[in-house]
């Protein structure tokens, strides 16, 4: 074993995430620098280190020094002390306050705040918070290495070390310690793979009661966000089980199901088994929704609406009819509502109306207006006036946590809330918004049920539809500009069962090219060359497809449309990332919510700028994107969380529209296509929409109902009798 003293010169990468590093050192041993590889917890170029390790010969890039164990070594002398408190890693610091700490503790001021961080509150010029940061970064010095060490004793990958440490922070280790699985609950994006595996390096038997019940309790909620459900029966707990634990005794699986039933990990009634949170999410829709039912109605003076109602169509230049005027006054008078229907019935306009309404009745009221997605906010304001926002921004979700800084401790401050596109909100996110609405004494649900339902589990708009508790308006009508929209006709004959296809030649604006798969690629590229001469650019064309694969899956329409928007100049840096090659310019997808940045799945986004790894600026590669004028830096680690936009999933085109839409429709998809997924497809279109494929298997997706394999409880919770006390009014 080789030992090493000195500092570290140059670092050549660093994963945050990994810990992992390449770097020089100089080192008070050798005359040149040593090139040395291994994982470390943290660097600062400030510090010196111990380092313990051995010279390997790398068949790529010859010999180094592999770190296998280190230690900082604490500055004795004052002016390596001064340089280092007054150094970026402890904020607040500067040199004055640094010196005057030397000058008070000596050349052991280190060793002293480390046993006794009081030490410092004899120094000129300390207080609490300079105190605090200093006795935190030395210690955490030492906790970190111990994670680390941790890690790399027992083999374990570093994929997922910063991500743990930042939910655990100095808990880290008692919990991997202790309760390993601990983390499938805790940590969003760390499942039962990955806790198991770490388990069962540091020695967990294969057997143990509590690797059986993480099992279990990850298959049932597994199942469940498989096809949206909010329960599954026995069966479907022990197939999925099985997956992960092969070999297990019936007695051992009931033990542990039972214990987990016990601890309220899972919820049973009948032959129902719902992971907990999910049982809850239905309880609490329908016990805040019980509250809204049996609320005392509204009374306004009909006359005063009739005069705004009046004065509204004066000033906006139109005139509402029959129908949308007693919307108007039946959602007055109600605690909840619902509004549904197709494109060119009048949504936006009668919530627009509404809403102004309500602001003159009610001047000194709070309202919120959200969606589910940012692109969605964004077009609800313009339409409005209002600013709308997303459900987790208003709320305040941590992404890290997976917790929401607005809850039932700590409500919103609103009165009216709407919430449109709401057929794409799951059940769990909607009963966190409900337990924050304690002050909230109206609420307006619009949305389309024909769309697609939400990804995660629960089907909460048709639910809370058929259960015709809740006063609902279904609009019908499609108005005369809409009329003259092919697109609107199509989707209204797909939503009501009556789907004509001589509406194709009827219409303009709707085309069925007829092609087989291996030639969906070609006509794309001629009607995407086409839009292009006729001035639409990259933001107005998009192209949808169901799945991923095949030759006309969506990576392969990606790579075919990239080189159409964005080809390459000899000008523009590029970065490959697994099967994908980005370039500046790229048309970019956001794939995970990243509330910090303002920034959400289904952004669509600009690429414009790849920087490279020069250790200098960029100790590793980076990608800027600009999402409509948010500017968002990617590092290695996040690079993941992007992709292409030019094709894109129909679910994450939700709540986006686009002027021309483009859609393959082929027997290669029959296991995707429904009617919900081309209905949503469809109506993503504002000018154009293309049809590329098999009309057959068009008329086998419109054919097949939605929703056929979710199973939900919310329709009977809804129609149970709550107890409702006079207190939930007051």
């Amino acid at each position: 074993m080789l030992e090493y003293t000195g500092i570290i010169k140059r670092i050549r990468f660093y994963s945050e995430d990994t810990k992992f590093i390449v770097c020089l050192i100089d080192s008070e041993q050798e005359d040149k620098p040593i090139l040395a590889t291994g994982y470390m917890s943290y660097v600062n170029l400030q510090d010196k280190y111990h380092f313990q390790g051995d010279y390997v010969i790398h068949p790529k890039y010859g010999k180094q020094f592999q770190i296998q164990s280190y230690e900082i070594v604490l500055a004795n002398e004052e002016s390596e002390i001064i340089r280092y408190l007054s150094s970026p890693l402890f904020k607040g610091i500067g040199e004055k306050q640094a010196s005057a700490i030397v000058e008070a503790l000596g050349q052991d001021a280190l060793s002293k705040i480390k046993e006794d961080k009081y030490v410092l509150d004899h120094v000129r010029g300390m207080n609490e918070t300079k105190r605090e940061t200093i006795a935190s970064v030395l210690n955490s010095q030492d906790f970190d290495q111990e994670v680390l060490m941790f890690f790399m004793g027992h083999g374990i990958s570093t994929r997922h070390l910063a991500l743990i440490q930042s939910v655990y922070q100095e808990k880290t280790l008692d919990i991997l310690q202790n309760n390993p699985y601990q983390l499938i609950d805790d940590i969003d994006g760390i499942g039962f793979k990955t806790a198991d595996d770490l388990a069962l390096k540091i020695g967990v038997d294969q057997h143990d009661h509590h690797r059986i019940q993480a099992a279990i309790v990850y298959a049932l909620k597994e199942a469940c966000f498989q096809d949206g459900s909010t329960y599954h029966n026995f069966e479907a707990i022990v197939k999925r089980f099985h997956r992960y634990i092969p070999q297990i005794d019936d007695e051992s699986f009931e033990t542990a199901l039972q214990d987990v039933l016990e601890q309220r990990k899972i919820i049973q009634e009948d032959e129902r088994y719902y992971p907990y949170d999910l049982y809850q999410s239905e309880i609490q829709i329908s016990k805040i929704f019980q509250k809204w039912l049996h609320a005392p109605l509204y009374e306004y003076d009909q006359q005063e609406i009739d005069t705004i109602i009046a004065d509204l169509e004066t000033e906006l230049s139109i005139q509402y009819d029959h129908f949308q005027k007693e919307a108007m006054t039946l959602f007055l008078k109600q605690s909840a509502m619902i509004i549904t229907g197709g494109p060119g019935t009048g949504k936006t306009t009668i919530v627009n109306a509404m809403i102004k309404i309500y602001q003159r009745l009610n001047p000194d009221q709070k309202l919120a207006v959200v969606a589910p997605t940012g692109r969605a906010a964004k077009r609800l304001t313009e339409v409005t006036g209002v600013e709308a926002c997303t459900i987790h921004r208003l709320l305040k979700w941590d992404l890290h946590t997976n917790t929401f800084a607005i809850n039932e401790k700590n409500p919103l401050d609103v009165d009216l809330l709407i919430i449109d596109e709401f057929s794409m909100v799951d059940s769990l996110l909607f009963s966190h918004l409900l337990l924050a609405c304690q002050k909230v004494s109206q609420i307006l649900l619009i949305g389309d049920d024909q769309q697609l339902p939400s990804v995660a589990p629960g089907r909460v708009l048709n639910d809370l539809i058929s259960c015709q508790r809740i006063p609902t308006i279904a609009l019908h009508h499609i108005y005369r500009q809409s009329k003259e929209s092919g697109i609107v006709q199509l989707a209204h004959s797909i939503r009501n069962n009556q789907y004509d296809e001589t509406l194709f030649s009827k219409y303009q604006d709707i085309h069925f090219q007829t092609c087989a798969a291996y030639d969906v690629v070609k006509y794309v590229r001629v009607l995407v060359t086409k839009a292009l001469e006729d001035g639409y650019d990259v933001h107005d064309i998009q192209v949808l497809a169901p799945m991923y694969n095949g030759v006309a899956g969506i990576d392969a329409l990606n790579d075919c449309l990239q080189e159409l928007f964005n080809p390459q100049d000899g000008f523009k840096n590029e970065l490959r990332v697994g099967k994908r090659l980005f370039r500046e310019g790229d048309k970019i997808l956001q794939l995970k919510n990243r509330i910090e940045d303002n920034v959400f799945n289904g952004d669509i986004g600009t690429l414009v700028e790849i920087c490279y790894k020069d250790n200098f600026e960029y100790l590793s590669d980076m990608m800027i994107v600009d999402f409509d004028g948010t500017i968002v830096e990617y590092t290695p680690q996040e690079f993941y969380t992007l992709t292409h936009a030019y094709c894109m999933s129909v679910h994450k085109s939700q709540g986006n529209e686009f002027k021309i839409v483009i859609m393959p429709v082929l027997k290669d998809y029959y296991i995707m296509l429904k009617k919900n997924l081309i209905y949503t497809g469809l109506t993503r279109a504002k000018q154009s929409l293309w049809f590329l494929g098999n009309h057959q298997a068009f008329q086998y997706g419109i054919g097949r109902e939605q929703d056929d394999r979710r199973k939900t409880t919310l329709i009977s919770r809804m129609n149970e009798t709550p107890e409702i006390s006079l207190y939930d009014f007051e």
